[in-house]
């Protein structure tokens, strides 16, 4: 499996945790979804339910007023009375399966309307499926004031089938009577199935478009993240473009400079040290005195021998692995000072074990361009190098007393002002996380590179062995 670069990772990064908020959104509004439909389907079927008692009771309440002046009517004989309160029950209906009915207190049905085959028969045994004793209560609520009961029972306008019924019984206690009637609630729970069909529809549509809705959001950033990353990765690509033509440039600018140090110095004086050779040959020959030749010879080896020294030392110092960066600033600023007049004093670190070699050598470089800069540009004639360390810090500082750059400060960020020079110390100190700053006044220069002290071993974890000098 191909290893995921950063930006891949960092996308990854980005994109799952907004499935799984999606994920987390679609399962949180499900379960609210269904506790807010499983209380509105309560409320919903309490509320039809509460209006039907209510019917009930306004039923009763017309059953009692059409009975009741007969009920009371003292000068009717009882049994002339009873009968015609059956006749008046048996004729109030209301709906298709609205009906009342009446028993006495034993269980005995007085009248049952659609359903006379009852009448005259005991009934305080019956129970429904639920095993509701259904007349016993009823009688047992009417003698409590009138109440409520609920119980399946056979539905007329079903054939017979049974359904739930809800029911609402008085009592006529002077004649030990209980009256009442019901309606069928079945009803109510196929509303309530509907309900919450529609519910679960809207639920589903919501919860599909929630979910379009992350898709969407997902792939939108999905493509943003791989614009970006294209983009990121043209810039990087043009940067790094840039960059190497500049280390080309710069590569070309030293194979130069060797190249004229080898042929105008080096060159030079092997091909006088050869003339001065075969001079010494021809007298030899001759049978002459040729020691001023030889000691002539021996004199150009030793200045090719200083040369490459020189040479060799500022492509790499040796003098940098072997004593520290501190060693390395002084005998850079002495060859300074001799070859170009200019007084350079340094300040160095009294402390060990502090930098690791690619430091001392960024550090090191940074300087050699500094001192390169004064030399060619400042016209300056002393120049101030320190090294300290600071909270946080380690700090190269660079002062020349020159003319400057121009009469105001100069900013390192404005690219037409950058040469190659400051490019090559930016990009040096910006590989450890550090901080270059240059001023430039009338007066003079001052070139500032800063490291934090959480990079100046970072290398050397990595596999680098530091130095023990500064």
């Amino acid at each position: 499996m191909r290893t995921m670069n950063i930006n891949q990772k960092l996308q990854m990064v980005t994109i799952i945790p907004l499935l799984l908020a999606l994920t987390a959104a679609l399962i949180v509004t499900q379960l609210q979804y269904q506790s807010l439909s499983e209380q509105v389907l309560e409320v919903s079927r309490q509320n039809v339910i509460q209006h039907r008692k209510e019917e009930l009771v306004n039923y009763l309440a017309l059953a009692r007023g059409a009975i009741e002046h007969v009920y009371l009517d003292d000068s009717l004989p009882r049994e002339q009375a009873q009968q015609k309160v059956k006749e008046i029950l048996a004729n109030m209906r209301f709906g298709k399966d609205g009906y009342f009915f009446a028993y006495d207190y034993e269980g005995m049905a007085l009248t049952v309307t659609g359903q006379e085959w009852r009448v005259g028969q005991n009934w305080m045994d019956l129970q429904d499926r639920n095993g509701v004793r259904i007349i016993e209560e009823l009688i047992n609520n009417a003698k409590s004031g009138g109440d409520y009961l609920n119980y399946v029972f056979n539905q007329p306008s079903k054939n017979g089938d049974e359904a739930k019924k809800l029911a609402y019984a008085e009592g006529l206690d002077n004649w030990r009577w209980m009256y009442g009637t019901g309606v069928y609630i079945d009803y109510i729970d196929e509303q309530t199935a509907e309900l919450s069909s529609s519910i679960s529809q809207h639920i589903k549509k919501t919860s599909v478009m929630t979910l379009f809705i992350g898709v969407v959001s997902v792939v939108v950033v999905f493509v943003s993240g791989l614009f970006i990353r294209i983009s990121e990765k043209r810039l990087a690509n043009r940067k790094l473009r840039e960059l190497n033509g500049r280390i080309f440039q710069t590569q070309e600018e030293e194979c130069k400079r060797v190249s004229r140090e080898l042929h105008d110095g080096i060159s030079q004086t092997i091909a006088a040290a050869r003339f001065s050779l075969e001079t010494a040959q021809l007298k030899l020959q001759h049978q002459d005195d040729a020691t001023p030749e030889l000691d002539r010879v021996m004199e150009l080896i030793r200045k090719i021998m200083v040369d490459i020294r020189s040479i060799s030392h500022q492509l790499h110092p040796g003098i940098l692995e072997d004593y520290g960066l501190g060693a390395a600033l002084e005998e850079a600023g002495q060859e300074f000072s001799q070859r170009t007049g200019i007084k350079v004093s340094v300040k160095r670190l009294s402390v060990r074990n502090v930098l690791s070699a690619e430091v001392k050598v960024a550090l090191y470089r940074i300087a050699q361009e500094a001192l390169t800069n004064i030399e060619r540009h400042a016209n300056a004639s002393a120049v101030k190098i320190s090294l300290s360390l600071s909270p946080g810090w380690l700090t190269l500082r660079i002062d020349d007393n020159g003319q400057g750059f121009e009469p105001q400060n100069c900013d390192i960020s404005s690219k037409h002002r950058e040469g190659i020079g400051l490019r090559n110390m930016k990009e040096r100190i910006n590989f450890y996380n550090g901080e270059l700053r240059v001023k430039s006044l009338a007066q003079g220069t001052s070139v500032q590179a800063r490291i934090p002290q959480s990079e100046l071993r970072y290398h050397e974890n990595k596999g680098s062995k530091g130095d023990s000098h500064d």
